[in-house]
């Protein structure tokens, strides 16, 4: 569904720009990891690493308008989480010259699959919820 109505607000919400995301999103993923996985040189895995954050900003910024205009009840805490996530992976794209290629390849597979696309998938969910949930009470 790429358009959702919320008839309290009397707006239509428009899903597609955030389902876009995804598929973009998963395709920098995919790529990142063909990366990791065949051991190419940081050199060329830094660039695709600095796309993931990019993006990742990108997506939660669309995210966050969605949920002010939905009048979301969790968008302070989707903000404070946001923020979270992209400090750690800020804070580990610095470090990525000093750790060795395992436990980069560790963090990725592990922690920002576990966080940023669980996340990603998990809370868009949520919105898309709230906007059918805030329509059938209005019906």
């Amino acid at each position: 569904m790429d358009q959702l109505y919320s008839p309290r607000t009397a707006k239509m919400f428009d899903m597609s720009e955030i389902e876009q995301q995804y598929h973009e999103f998963f395709n920098i993923l995919k790529k990142m990891n063909e990366a990791v996985k065949s051991h190419e040189p940081r050199k060329e895995i830094y660039p695709i690493f600095d796309d993931v954050i990019s993006f990742t900003k990108l997506h939660y910024a669309a995210g966050e308008r969605l949920m002010v205009q939905s009048e979301f009840p969790e968008t302070e805490a989707y903000k404070n989480h946001c923020k979270q996530l992209l400090s750690a992976a800020h804070l580990f794209r610095a470090k990525l010259d000093d750790i060795e290629e395992d436990m980069f390849r560790e963090w990725f597979n592990h922690w920002y699959y576990a966080n940023v696309v669980t996340y990603f998938l998990h809370i868009n969910k949520e919105i898309e919820n709230h906007i059918k949930i805030t329509q059938e009470r209005a019906l």
